[in-house]
């Protein structure tokens, strides 16, 4: 039994953390996750009809998509104000932390406009703060493991340029597969040209997108659910090369029985190091629709360390 002096000694034997992080909440980190490695959340606001709120915190999923089935306009969101990356900023110069941001891929979200605003205004209104941003190139839980590389190397103790670096690794591989059940939410809502190619008459389909990398690219065009989801494996099971280990997290938009018929599946094919089912904020969900289904991945490849992963949250 350990003493408390014993107890003691190992407490100070920690190293100091020196690198705080910050993610927006389209990362969809399941809370415990954040909680456990300090991950700042900073919600998105969205609205329906006249009434704002802040992404994962006003309003459970079941009430979202309960309001969202009613709502006769698709919610409308917006970024975090400048000042509020300032201020989650400011709580780490504090304590005496520097920086990293990491952000939804710049290339299907506006969001890092306020993010290089709030930059630009750092010198002055957090004098000596040294901050960094890495553009995740991803969205949902492929944004969150950039995070989770970032946070886990910060309770390493490691400093700014070493934080960085491993969220930057993580970044150019990580890789988000989704289907939709129905496009008609992005037919009214996405401004990204390689979806509004495909949604033009084609509301029944099924499609398999990839986001990676900072490009979104259309896989398939299924007109089943199940082979939808089924073809949505084969194509991870591909990306994924032989003899590696798989980080992975399964997301849904309130279709939570697929999502863990899915992590089953996913758990007796692949040697995962990690593996989640979580939601998709309602941010994404409203965007994508209910039925939104996918898996954020990346691998380490044989004779790589891998990041250290001993959760198996759910």
């Amino acid at each position: 039994m350990r003493s408390a002096l014993d107890e003691s000694a190992r407490q100070t034997m920690q190293p100091v953390r020196r690198v705080a992080v910050v993610a927006e909440s389209t990362c969809c980190l399941p809370p415990a996750l954040a909680q456990r490695y300090g991950v700042d959340i900073l919600p998105i606001p969205y609205s329906i009809g006249d009434t704002v709120y802040r992404d994962g915190v006003d309003l459970s999923p079941a009430q979202f998509y309960e309001l969202l089935r009613r709502a006769r306009t698709i919610p409308q969101t917006s970024p975090p104000s400048p000042g509020e990356y300032l201020e989650a900023w400011g709580r780490a110069a504090q304590r005496g932390e520097d920086v990293v941001t990491v952000c939804v891929d710049g290339s299907i979200s506006t969001m890092q406009r306020s993010t290089r605003l709030a930059l630009q205004l750092a010198p002055e209104a957090l004098p000596g703060a040294s901050i960094r941003v890495v553009d995740s190139r991803s969205a949902g839980m492929g944004q969150g493991f950039v995070a989770l590389a970032a946070a886990r190397a910060a309770v390493a103790g490691a400093p700014l340029d070493v934080v960085a670096a491993a969220a930057t690794r993580v970044s150019r591989r990580i890789r988000l597969l989704v289907t939709l059940d129905t496009l008609d939410y992005l037919a009214r809502a996405s401004r990204i040209p390689q979806v509004a190619a495909i949604v033009g008459g084609m509301l029944s389909i099924k499609p398999i997108f990839v986001l990676g990398g900072g490009d979104v690219q259309v896989l398939e065009r299924v007109r089943a659910r199940k082979r939808s989801i089924r073809r949505l494996l084969e194509r991870l099971r591909t990306m994924v090369p032989a003899g590696a280990r798989l980080h992975a997290a399964v997301q849904h938009a309130d279709a939570e029985a697929e999502a863990r018929a899915l992590e089953q599946e996913i758990r007796e094919r692949f040697d995962c190091a990690e593996l989640y089912t979580t939601e998709f904020t309602p941010v994404m969900g409203g965007y994508c629709g209910p039925g939104l289904l996918g898996v954020a991945f990346y691998a380490d490849l044989p004779g790589e360390a891998t990041d250290e992963a001993t959760d198996d949250e759910g």
